[in-house]
């Protein structure tokens, strides 16, 4: 019998990359519940920016929960920009919180651009790649060969998506065939 020394270490398991990734917000707590992930913390947006402050995001994840956020700003300017630089910061911050999956960010978005981008920013920002560019120009076909692994570490930072109710279908769709 042949085990898999990588195996022995790993905690319970996590979901892959693209399982239980998008999420209709009415079901978010229930999919969440699935991991054994506690109930995201909603943060809101700081007047002007129409994004969450980074402190109080910092301050969520400190006390072990998920962070739902609205993201549209950053995503709509992610190579400048105030939000853009902001989603940024959110993104970075997530990876360096250190408290594993079920404790990340919760974006709402709304196509399945967005989740790739979202999903791209989070590897440059655990590699210290460029973020923005990234975010820009996402790569599913490079986040997908990624290796188990890795993908579970990508979940970390981003621990799934959230759209509304209405798109669920089309989302999903268009993730599962995005090249």
């Amino acid at each position: 019998m042949t085990v898999s020394l990588e195996l022995l270490s790993r905690g319970p398991s996590r979901p892959d990359l693209l399982e239980d990734l998008v999420v209709a917000e009415p079901d978010l707590t229930a999919v969440l519940a699935r991991w054994s992930a506690p109930t995201p913390v909603v943060v809101g947006s700081e007047t002007g920016l129409g994004m969450p402050g980074v402190d109080a995001v910092a301050a969520a994840f400190a006390a072990g929960a998920p962070v739902l956020i609205d993201v549209a700003p950053g995503l709509a300017a992610p190579g400048s920009g105030p939000a853009g630089d902001r989603l940024v910061e959110l993104l970075l911050a997530a990876t360096h919180a250190e408290v594993g999956f079920g404790v990340g960010l919760v974006p709402r978005c709304g196509t399945a651009d967005d989740v790739w981008a979202l999903l791209s920013g989070a590897v440059a920002a655990m590699t210290g790649a460029d973020v923005r560019a990234a975010l820009a120009a996402p790569q599913p076909a490079a986040l997908r060969s990624l290796s188990r692994a890795a993908r579970e570490a990508v979940r970390d930072v981003v621990t799934c998506v959230v759209v509304p109710p209405s798109d669920i279908r089309r989302v999903t769709a268009d993730v599962l065939v995005a090249d």
